[in-house]
């Protein structure tokens, strides 16, 4: 994925700072802030999620430093570890394998907001 960092500045920001961006239907529905349209992902509750499941988010890296990096992104499978109905946020342990020079990695654990969960696998 190739763009301009000035025009998707907050995108960018995301990325320089955390090292990653992780994709959120709220960001979505702003226009511009993502470079390409997105699929329309089912509606999830925050009660249909528990310990243990396994979620599914989509995340974006920069694939070098320059000013205008080349972005790549992928769909990346969680744990649930711990869920928040109240605030809508859990806390999720990536299990999926993850090349080395991404800022996330298998067996981190990340807090995630309702939002930016993409699905919920059947049990």
């Amino acid at each position: 994925m190739k763009f301009d960092a000035r025009e998707h500045k907050e995108f960018f920001d995301d990325i320089k700072e955390e090292g990653y961006h992780i994709f959120s239907r709220q960001k979505a529905k702003t226009p511009g802030f993502y470079p390409n349209a997105f699929p329309t992902y089912p509606k999830i509750d925050i009660l249909e999620i528990k310990e243990n499941d396994v979620i599914t988010i989509r995340a974006f890296f920069a694939l070098s430093k320059n000013a205008s990096p080349q972005i790549d992104g992928g769909h990346i499978d969680l744990e649930v570890e711990y869920v928040d109905q109240e605030a809508k946020t859990l806390f999720g342990n990536i299990i999926t394998e993850l090349p080395a020079t991404f800022a996330l990695s298998k067996g981190t654990s990340i807090e995630l907001n309702l939002d930016e969960i993409l699905f919920v696998h059947a049990r």
